[in-house]
């Protein structure tokens, strides 16, 4: 009885969360949670061919659906988030699928760490972010990264394929 008790708090309390979630984003960030669809994740996930042993980063990783996508086909992915509630949510949505040691989701800004251990990075960015965004992994990132953004387009920088939606772009200088 007790177990039933709990179980039914924590799903009032994930409704509420949820809502919160949805609705009141971090302060400051400008970028509502907007999450990505199935079929935009497996288009995402095809276009990233095999990500066995590499290192995915996921900017403004809402819920981990991408993190967990890309840890469940092998990779290391990590993802950073400004809204704790999201990232208490994905935390649990990692565990759930046993997925610790591969999926990482840590709360804080994208803009801070440097991108240069990545291999694939994944945006859902908004217009307004993508020209600073632009700069930072053209800065950052090493020699054959590839980018995958969901919904939106860098100014100067030309995708090598778009699909569905989905543009996928390649550093193709060395970094720094």
């Amino acid at each position: 009885m007790l177990l039933l008790y709990i179980a039914c708090a924590l799903a009032v309390l994930f409704v509420i969360f949820g809502f919160i979630a949805l609705f009141a984003g971090p302060r400051g960030s400008g970028v509502p949670f907007v999450p990505t669809s199935r079929k935009r994740v497996e288009t995402m996930l095809r276009l990233a061919g095999d990500v066995r042993g590499k290192r995915v980063v996921g900017l403004g990783s809402g819920d981990g659906r991408l993190v967990i996508a890309f840890a469940s086909e092998g990779a290391e992915a990590h993802g950073y988030e400004l809204n704790p509630v999201l990232v208490w949510f994905a935390h649990i949505r990692i565990v759930l699928q046993g997925l610790q040691g591969r999926a990482y989701v840590h709360w804080g800004d994208f803009w801070r760490p440097d991108m240069s251990d990545f291999d694939i990075v994944v945006v859902y960015g908004f217009r307004s972010t993508m020209r600073e965004l632009e700069k930072k992994l053209k800065r950052e990132l090493s020699e054959n990264a590839l980018i995958l953004s969901n919904g939106f387009t860098f100014p100067t920088w030309s995708p090598v394929k778009e699909e569905g939606g989905i543009y996928l772009y390649r550093q193709t200088g060395p970094s720094r």
